[in-house]
């Protein structure tokens, strides 16, 4: 079966155009390597797993080094795509290869892997389709998701429409990355660039395919690293960007970042190839195009100068508590508020009892806790605002919405020489993901097999429910009695936790506590949560107090009363009036990002995924280098070799079988457009009128399940054809409604103004012809000929005989003369045919010889050169030159023939560009011709003549 020029995508088919038909190869889907003069080697790699001769592990890495050593970053298996991080800039990405994948679809065994096909298939699904799509990225922190989440953006952005609207909301949409990857995302020691916050981006197309607006959703920021991070590692991005701006010093941000505690504690303040202040502008730029006001932009910038500044409190001790040692003008100015008013709030804690307000005093250690506390709120709820604020100016209205594009990119699986409560809460979104993907791939594809009936040996693989149940399982679940733990009265404490921990799981295969015996407990003791395939170091330090997210009543106060309009309204609960009421407990950490994961997956359920898997292939961010065994490791926990399996052996593509005959039943004349049988036999009739084999395709209990992709291809190039026809024959119905619509009204219209014609002197003349539209002008070209026409005979048929007989001769005349001789006319006043004033002469003439059909004066030339008058008659015998013979001055004299030419003897007339009229008879005896020339004419209609012998 040949391949289809197949330009509309379907992500129902689950499969790659180079595994068209299944693990047969074809000469597109090998990469092969040149020797170095120019031949190839041996077959080196496939870029579809699918392909691979012998599915192993050691297989599966081996494909994914060969095709990495030669700049080819992406492969499939099926529709997923793998992406391994280059760790350099690749010239793949540019309008040309935009052009290249566009319309194309992944299935297209003629183009090589790329990130562009997953994109592509995606928007045509979604445009044509209507259906909403998600593009779930996953990876190992460093693999690549948040580049390949931007060039799915930058594809989707180039594809679709391009008026001043649409580019204006492109933009709003495009600028959104560096804004939210400056709050974000920060350097740690396995990426320069991570993502420390989960975001999903809904991009809101219109009924017209284009894009109409967005919306994000963020997940758990890494807030502990605004005042604390590890060696070789930087806080969030935006700090470093404000002090490399012209900004910094207006703000009284006057040191470098090395000078500031809550930037200088990892020893990396630069990033190599990383400009901060070149970022900053961009930053800028965004809030520009994305709506932010200059008033928003600066209470922004100065509460992220207000936490630098919060970190350079010194305090001291005072009595019983703390107070400021040092304090800088700067802080204050920028959060609005007095001296008095933020030392209180952060070396007391209020609380209420029985409905009145109770003040402690906290000490120094207390005291920085709360400041570190306040730094990390402040920026947590300012990034909060950032992007709800951006939701408001990118968000669509929501009749206007038609399809929705979706791109998940969380942050990757983390483990690094100390794991706390955020790699925690990161490694079991990873797991929930991957559970997903298990999911929607592996165990939903087989048990669907099974539950229809469909032949198939099923597949092994590890299923990490067990993992995630192990976390978020109710009521005995890591996450169920980290809460119990932290919400009961008494003394509690993270050792005490984890003593729980290991009583509850000790038999679990998947979890093994430390009660770190011989080492100091609090600062060592961990849980090894062994998810497959790698064994996981949680360290338990400060999981209590993470959990409960504990914001004093002080600190959330003075935020209230601030001077900075954005940091009031990040802290509502500071207003005192609503203490008394507020007595419901906030949900801990733990507990709201579990919740928020359910919901996440809930939204990805609702939606036609796609796959991004990244792989990222060593620690050094090198380029042109593998590490086999973080490789391996990958390949291992994203389940790449099962996924490989389960797809050589299972079908491409599924569909209920009464959605399935209602989308083809077109294609067989049996079905179409009735069908009185069985759904099961209409599909049939549908397969064998394309004489597709049974083998080709399976019936289930409820479903049609397709082996290859050319199959699907071929049901819907067939039915792109029959709805070509059909839409052709509404066309044409319906432009013929049009056409003759528009002949109708011109008719009517032509109707009205000729209904009385007939009585009119003038036959109509002088009417006005309506204007014809286009298709009617050739029509009333035609009709104006055929009213001419009926007009020429009504005029003529009011005239007498002897008009009509002269008429005759004008037209007759008109049609030999006419353009030939210049200053000819046939009007009544120009054209005579007598022009001899001796009328006697001329009946007596008449009498011997017949009518003179035409008559008129001449001027002979004699030999000598001597002028003649002469008359020139013309008769039904011939043409007579006569000779008046007068009597007396001023008398009429009778006319006397001197010759005559018999008309059988002219041969032709010819008619000169001048006034001059050649007659050339036919040879006679004399074996000569004459030629008579008739020219000018005067007021008495008066002619010469001139006679020659040729």
């Amino acid at each position: 079966m040949s391949r289809p020029n197949f330009s509309r995508s379907n992500s129902l088919i689950r499969g790659s155009g180079h595994s068209l038909h299944g693990t047969k190869r074809s000469r597109d889907s090998i990469f092969r390597k040149r020797r170095s003069g120019g031949s190839f080697k041996a077959e080196e790699a496939v870029f579809d797993l699918i392909l691979l001769r012998n599915v192993t592990e050691d297989a599966v890495i081996k494909n994914l080094k060969t095709l990495f050593f030669s700049d080819v970053i992406y492969s499939y298996i099926g529709n997923v795509v793998i992406a391994v991080n280059p760790f350099k800039e690749l010239p793949i990405y540019d309008a040309t290869y935009v052009e290249k994948y566009r319309g194309r679809s992944a299935f297209d065994p003629k183009l090589q892997p790329h990130i562009f096909a997953l994109a592509d298939n995606v928007f045509n699904d979604m445009k044509y389709r209507g259906r909403d799509q998600v593009v779930i990225i996953s990876g190992e922190s460093g693999a690549g998701k948040t580049e390949s989440s931007k060039k799915i953006m930058q594809y989707v952005a180039a594809v679709s429409g391009s008026t001043d609207k649409v580019n204006a909301v492109k933009n709003k949409l495009l600028n959104t990355n560096p804004v939210l990857e400056a709050f974000g995302n920060a350097k740690t020691t396995r990426n320069d660039n991570s993502s420390r916050f989960g975001k999903y981006m809904d991009i809101q197309f219109d009924f017209h395919g284009e894009p109409a607006g967005g919306v994000i959703t963020t997940y758990l920021l890494e807030k502990a690293r605004v005042v604390r991070q590890g060696e070789g590692e930087r806080n969030f991005h935006i700090f470093y960007q404000l002090l490399a701006s012209d900004k910094a010093k207006q703000l009284g941000l006057t040191g470098g970042a090395s000078s500031y505690r809550y930037l200088n504690q990892g020893g990396a303040e630069k990033v190599k190839g990383m400009s901060d202040s070149k970022w900053f502008k961009d930053v800028v730029k965004g809030f520009d195009y994305i709506g932010f006001t200059k008033d928003e932009q600066d209470a922004v910038f100065k509460a992220v100068a207000a936490i630098i500044l919060l970190g350079e409190i010194k305090l001291t001790s005072k009595d019983q508590g703390a107070a400021f040692q040092e304090c800088s003008d700067a802080l204050l100015s920028l959060l609005g508020v007095t001296r008095d008013q933020l030392e209180s709030a952060v070396t007391h804690n209020t609380v209420i009892v029985n409905k009145q307000q109770v003040a402690s005093d906290l000490n120094v250690d207390q005291s920085q806790d709360a400041i570190d506390t306040l730094a990390k709120a402040m920026y947590d709820r300012v990034f909060k605002w950032v992007y709800t604020r951006i939701n408001k100016s990118i968000a669509a209205d929501k009749s206007a919405i038609k399809a929705v594009i979706g791109v998940l990119d969380i942050y990757g699986f983390e483990i690094f020489q100390h794991n706390s409560f955020e790699q925690f809460c990161i490694n079991y979104c990873n797991e929930k993901l991957q559970q997903l993907f298990i999911e929607l791939t592996l165990k939903t594809e087989q048990d669907e097999y099974l539950a229809e009936g469909i032949d198939w040996t099923p597949v092994k693989y590890f299923n990490n429910k067990i993992i995630c149940d192990l976390i978020e399982e109710k009521p005995r679940g890591i996450v169920a009695l980290l809460d119990e733990e932290s919400i009961r009265p008494g003394d509690k404490s993270d050792t005490i936790w984890l003593e729980k921990l290991s009583s509850t799981f000790k038999s679990h295969d998947h979890f093994k506590g430390c009660d770190g015996t011989n080492e100091t407990p609090l600062d060592h003791s961990r849980i090894h949560e062994t998810a497959h395939p790698k064994c996981i170091h949680v360290h338990m330090q400060g999981f209590l107090d993470k959990n409960t997210d504990t914001l004093f009543k002080d600190l959330a106060r003075v935020m209230f009363q601030s001077g900075n309009f954005v940091l009031k309204e990040c802290f509502p609960e500071g207003d005192e009036s609503t203490w008394l009421g507020a007595s419901k407990r906030p949900p801990t950490a733990g507990k709201a990002f579990v919740q928020s994961m359910k919901e996440m997956i809930e939204l990805l359920n609702t939606k036609i995924p796609s796959y991004v898997r990244c792989i990222k292939p060593n620690h050094l961010k090198a380029a042109k280098k593998i590490d086999e065994d973080l490789v391996r490791h990958q390949v291992k926990y994203l389940g790449l070799t099962e996924n490989v399996r389960v797809r050589r052996a299972g079908f491409c593509f599924r569909e209920d079988k009464d959605a399935f005959f209602f989308r083809y039943k077109l294609l067989s004349p049996k079905t179409y457009p009735t069908w009185n049988g069985s759904v099961e036999d209409g599909i049939a009739a549908v397969f064998e009128a394309l004489a597709i084999p049974p083998s080709a395709y399976q019936m289930g209990k409820t479903k049609v399940f397709i082996k290859n992709p050319p199959t699907v291809f071929a049901l819907e190039e067939e039915r792109d054809v029959k709805l070509d026809e059909i839409v052709t024959r509404l066309q044409l119905a319906w432009r013929l409604f049009l056409i003759r619509r528009e002949i109708r009204a011109y008719y009517d219209e032509l109707k009205d103004r000729f209904k009385d014609v007939a009585n009119d002197p003038s036959f109509g003349i002088k009417i006005q012809w309506p204007k014809p539209t286009q298709i009617l002008v050739k029509a009333d070209e035609m009709l104006k000929k055929v009213y001419k026409n009926w007009w020429a005979r009504k005029l003529v048929n009011s005239l007498s005989a002897d008009q009509q007989r002269i008429m005759r001769v004008q037209l007759l005349a008109h049609r030999f003369l006419a353009g030939e001789k210049s200053g000819f006319k046939i009007t009544k006043d120009a054209f005579s045919v007598h022009h001899v004033d001796n009328t006697d002469g001329l009946k007596s003439f008449e009498n011997k010889f017949g009518e003179s059909l035409f008559d008129c004066p001449v001027i002979k030339i004699s030999r000598k050169g001597k002028p003649m008058p002469r008359l020139l008659i013309l008769t039904k015998e011939g043409v007579h030159r006569t000779k008046p013979n007068f009597s007396g001055a001023g008398k009429r004299c009778a006319l006397k023939t001197k010759r005559v030419l018999p008309l059988e003897s002219i041969s032709g007339a010819t008619v000169s560009k001048t006034r001059t009229t050649s007659w050339h008879p036919l040879k006679g005896t004399r074996g000569k011709n004459v030629v008579v020339s008739v020219v000018g004419q005067d007021s008495n209609h008066g002619y010469r003549m001139e006679e020659g012998h040729l």
